[in-house]
């Protein structure tokens, strides 16, 4: 999963979605699976870089998620979520 994640180009993302479809062969599980192994090892990746179906992060991350985006010119929307349609990466 975390390979996945750091294949993410900056200024793109992904969701916890596409990632749990991406190595549902060979892992199983689905997006919740996905957001634990994010909670406890994402550290490691630009975590920042997968978000929720609608472009979001939990609020414990999103202002610190945001910053990531500006700083690397991911297309966000005026609620602040992430343009999925316009940065959407596909593992």
């Amino acid at each position: 999963m975390l390979r996945v994640v750091d294949r993410v180009p900056p200024g793109r993302v992904t969701t916890y979605g596409a990632v749990a479809d991406a190595v549902s062969d060979r892992f199983g599980g689905g997006p919740r699976q996905v957001g634990a192994v994010m909670a406890r090892d994402g550290a490691a990746v630009a975590w920042w870089r997968v978000v929720r179906a609608d472009g979001s992060l939990p609020d414990p991350l999103a202002a610190e998620a945001r910053a990531h985006h500006r700083q690397e010119g991911t297309p966000l929307r005026s609620s602040g979520r992430v343009d999925l349609v316009a940065a959407f990466w596909e593992p």
